[in-house]
């Protein structure tokens, strides 16, 4: 052995040892991922510090006093252009007067809530703009029995608003930006130099500054450029002339939506030892080993893709001013412009439906980052921003797209109320729909609660369109829809063996949502993919007749009467003699009406269609 350690001497051996794989995400996607995954971290922090408003008109006039105290004390330089300015006749805290009010509203019942949501000007949200965080802000004021929820604003003080409703204004507010006699100045984009003064503008600029200062908000401020001394702080960051558009993207991924490539980094690390040590008598460090690492991008396929959020709902916030833009149907939204930083927040609901957080009880929204003159490019790929995501895609189908035709869930025309949809954070037990009459549902308890969190999007995604058809069945016929949730559920406490009368108004209801689960799930994926998609695979056209609770109720009668396969033929015996097609999911609706039985669905569908050999022979498989 000594005698072959020598012979080796003086040598490099190379060796490799170890291969490590490594798949490196986009910073971006995986910051998106680790915050879905890390949110509800904050619920044992301290009590959260609340945010001051620089723009309230008490500190606004404060900080205005101090930038003159400060020209008059000679601590600023005054210029040329100041002395000649007459844009104000004096300046004294007298021409600070209030052009905006922090407001909020208590809407004592539906009828009133609806009535400020038809008011589309008016951008707020259902927790005081102290707080940014209103999932914290709820967890620490949850509400009493009996409360409501109340919305907060900041508006115009001139503006238009439906003052009917219970109000209390907060705040008086001075904007500067809205001040109609700085606008009409006419000045370079220049920045304003600190500690000098040489227009009304300059004078401005330091006076927001103060004011974000005496407040703790100094953070919210821009960056101040660099002079051309790369000093960091000759300039002000807030420029009033400087103004900028926020914008952006935000897509989803799709589990189930097609292929996409995707880039990883893979690295192999290999080792060398050099014996020339050992030769020289440095039995220390011998042999030396010698460590190297090669990296190479590597382009792979994965299930699914990312898709657009159509119509999402994308709010900025600059401290105590909100502003609204709509995603459009490529995921790009755009806003007014601003001059300050802003937050980012994606709030999840439209006019006709809101999705709430786990509670059911509060709006759900997700906070993206606070950015100066740059686009917010979301790509939402894990977590409850994702699962949240998905309910809203689906809501959005059934409320705002294309639906073949059939009747859409409630809007606002009848009790005036916007449909609440409660994105559980469970994939146990039932997703569930609360219409009926007389039971209580409106208000701030969820009529909706969808438990699919974590399953593959179109799961979740059909579960919603499953449980809005359920409230659209509603919509068609509120009293036979009375009729057979109290058969189907009420009577026999939800048993699974609800008796011959629950069976047959259970199958109905159930069958009657799948199909239409089906069916829409269908043209979603069918037009953002491959046009031979089926939901699940099979289009749940793969469960034999007698197969346990979900085949006894939860049928695909509906969407069979549509197709034209037979799944008798494709699957055998066990599976439902199939052999009608080609109605239409409007013309299966109006055998709703009136209906409380599945016998009774289904002399309508016969009457309807004209099929009566094949539809009595598909509603008796079961």
């Amino acid at each position: 052995m000594r005698k072959l350690f020598y012979r080796n001497a003086g040598k490099v051996v190379p060796l490799i040892i170890l291969i490590l794989i490594g798949c490196q995400k986009d910073d971006f996607l995986e910051n998106i991922e680790n915050q879905n995954s890390n949110s509800r971290k904050t619920e044992n922090l301290e009590k959260t510090t609340l945010l001051k408003n620089p723009y309230e008109i008490h500190t606004f006039r404060r900080a205005y006093q101090k930038v003159l105290d400060s020209l008059e004390q000679g601590n600023f330089k005054i210029g040329k252009g100041f002395g000649k300015d007459k844009s104000r006749k004096s300046r004294d805290t007298a021409n600070i007067q209030p052009n905006y009010v922090y407001v909020r509203f208590s809407p004592q019942s539906d009828k009133q809530e609806n009535k400020l949501r038809e008011h589309r000007s008016i951008v707020f949200i259902d927790y005081p703009f102290e707080y940014e965080d209103g999932e914290r802000y709820h967890q620490e004021n949850p509400l009493g029995e009996g409360e409501r929820l109340s919305y907060y604003t900041s508006l115009p003080i001139d503006s238009k608003y439906p003052r009917n409703i219970p109000h209390t204004i907060l705040q008086e507010m001075y904007l500067p930006e809205e001040d109609e006699i700085l606008n009409e100045i006419k000045t370079s984009n220049k920045h304003t130099r600190r500690g000098f003064v040489d227009n009304e503008i300059d004078f401005m600029n330091h006076v927001i500054e103060q004011a974000y200062a005496d407040t703790n908000n100094k953070g919210l401020l821009p960056e101040p450029p660099l002079d051309n001394k790369g000093c960091e702080t000759c300039f002000l960051g807030i420029n009033l002339n400087a103004k900028w558009r926020p914008s952006g993207n935000v897509k989803i991924f799709d589990d189930n939506m097609g292929t996409s490539s995707y880039t990883v980094q893979e690295c192999t690390t290999s080792y060398s030892y050099d014996y020339s040590p050992c030769y020289n008598g440095d039995y220390s460090n011998c042999p030396k080993l010698t460590e190297t690492k090669t990296c190479k991008n590597v382009t792979k396929t994965r299930n699914g893709s990312y898709v657009p959020i159509d119509g999402a709902n994308i709010l900025i916030r600059d401290t105590w001013t909100l502003d609204r833009a709509i995603a459009d149907a490529q995921g790009n939204f755009k806003h007014k412009e601003v001059r300050a930083k802003v937050r980012y927040v994606i709030k999840w609901d439209r006019f006709e439906f809101s999705i709430r957080d786990n509670s059911g009880l509060t709006q759900a929204e997700d906070q993206g980052p606070k950015l100066y003159k740059q686009p917010w490019n979301l790509r939402i790929n894990g977590g409850r921003m994702k699962y949240r995501g998905q309910i809203f895609q689906a809501a959005m189908h059934f409320y705002y797209h294309n639906i073949g035709g059939l009747t859409r869930p409630p809007t606002n025309g009848f009790w005036k109320t916007q449909i609440k949809i409660a994105a559980v954070e469970t994939s146990q037990g039932p997703s569930s729909t609360k219409m009926q009459l007389g039971h209580g549902t409106f208000g701030v308890i969820p009529h909706i609660k969808i438990k699919k969190y974590g399953d593959p999007s179109e799961r979740v995604y059909g579960t919603t369109i499953h449980e809005l058809a359920h409230a659209a069945h509603w919509r068609v016929d509120p009293i036979s829809w009375d009729d057979l949730v109290e058969q189907a559920y009420i009577y026999n406490g939800g048993s699974n063996n609800p008796g011959p009368a629950g069976a047959s108004a259970r199958r109905l209801m159930e069958s009657w949502a799948t199909g239409v689960e089906i069916y829409l799930t269908n043209m979603r994926y069918r037009r953002l993919g491959p046009n031979s998609y089926k939901y699940q695979g099979k289009n749940l056209q793969d469960q034999k007749i007698e197969d346990g609770y979900k085949s006894k109720f939860y049928t695909t009668t509906f969407y069979d009467m549509y197709d034209p396969d037979n799944q008798r033929e494709e699957y055998g015996i066990l599976f439902p003699m199939d052999r009608a097609s080609a109605v239409t999911c409007p013309n299966m609706e109006k055998s709703l009406i009136g209906s409380t039985r599945w016998e009774e669905c289904r002399e309508k569908n016969i009457v309807i269609s004209g099929q009566a050999l094949q539809i009595r022979e598909l509603f008796n498989n079961w």
